[in-house]
């Protein structure tokens, strides 16, 4: 028989704006408490992150976030959950070129058909996805199993360097994964057979390793109430609003004690599948209806950079409901004309040097 496991409770979250879902544990064992290593992973449907830390980090309050991806220079939070195989290589995140098309938003395949709604089941962006599963000839939960073996070599890797492999492969650990409120339980049997495909669960000297799913709202609540700057007590209810990129999640929590802090449901929540991919497949659509077949002239780079550069950093980030003077230019890549002219004013949004010009 192993060594037994020290019980976990959470306590309060420790989060950054960019990933609020580690929290702070208070450990009750008689058991060595340096043995224990605790991996965060919010595996979303467009972005994903990671945080760690051990039981010194955590009397610290210093849980350490991964901001360093491969095939990306600069400091970021989160890196892409994307894949894309070429010539037997798999590639993810960063790493994948610009002008390739690779599988993305494959978190909401696990879904079966019947519970996605009708609109979304003829989304282009679900169909896109479950065309390119056949093309590879892989289920939804592989390539979820593929994504997140990438992500935790990444992490190992990571983890070692700070700390040295020696150090770690002494630690036992317990690995927490953020799942959407809305899912069944068929989806999070799934997420627990892509982990293992994945090998997080792979057996280890230290010990074996525990899996644990936090639904994403209540990663969120937790991660508002560490942060130092508010202050709750008992009996005070509040909402969290959790806006991601394939669903949205809305739920209320009473506090029902403040140390160790306690949350209960205050009414049940809801959510749905309307994330933020399905505001940009609309976008989408806009610039391909009104490019109609100059948008087939287009490179997979040149669409990359219209969805990207001028919607992901441009427009969507700065658009205002209450805004409707401001009109809102879209650069379109000088390919989508070629052997036609960049200016077309027979119907509207006009396209104007190159540029569709949409008005509210």
């Amino acid at each position: 028989m192993g060594p037994r496991r020290p019980s976990i409770a959470i306590e309060r979250s420790e989060s950054s704006s960019s990933l609020g879902l580690m929290t702070r544990l208070k450990i009750r064992s008689d058991s060595d408490l340096d043995d224990l290593m605790v991996i965060g992973i919010d595996f979303g449907t467009t972005y994903s992150g990671v945080a760690w830390a051990d039981i010194a980090d955590f009397e610290r309050d210093d849980v350490n976030l991964i901001n360093t991806w491969p095939g990306h220079g600069r400091e970021e939070g989160k890196a892409p959950t994307e894949l894309f195989q070429e010539h037997g290589h798999l590639m993810w995140g960063y790493a994948i070129p610009p002008d390739a098309d690779p599988i993305r938003w494959f978190k909401l395949l696990l879904l079966r058909e019947e519970d996605l709604a009708s609109e979304f089941r003829e989304s282009e962006f679900i169909l896109r996805g479950r065309k390119l599963l056949k093309e590879i000839n892989k289920s939804a939960t592989e390539v979820v199993g593929d994504y997140l073996g990438a992500l935790w070599k990444h992490v190992l890797e990571t983890i070692y360097k700070a700390r040295s492999k020696y150090v770690i492969d002494a630690m036992a650990f317990h690995v927490v994964i953020t799942v959407p409120a809305i899912w069944k339980d068929y989806a999070r049997q799934a997420m627990e057979e892509a982990a293992s495909k994945a090998g997080i669960l792979t057996p280890r000297a230290a010990g074996p390793t525990t899996l644990a799913f936090v639904p994403e709202p209540e990663a969120a609540a937790l991660a508002t109430l560490g942060e130092g700057k508010r202050q709750f007590k008992t009996g005070d209810v509040f909402m969290i609003c959790d806006a991601g990129g394939g669903t949205v999640d809305l739920i209320s929590y009473k506090v029902g004690d403040v140390d160790p802090i306690v949350l209960h449901e205050a009414v049940i929540g809801t959510g749905g599948l309307c994330g933020g991919i399905f505001i940009d497949e609309a976008f989408e659509t806009m610039c391909k209806n009104r490019l109609g077949r100059k948008w087939n002239n287009l490179s997979q780079n040149g669409i990359r950079s219209i969805m990207k550069n001028e919607w992901e950093y441009g427009i969507k980030p700065q658009f205002k409901l209450d805004d409707t003077i401001r009109p809102y230019t879209v650069a379109i890549p000088a390919e989508a004309f070629e052997g036609s002219s960049l200016n077309d004013e027979s119907t509207k949004p006009y396209i104007k040097s190159g540029r569709i010009h949409f008005a509210r």
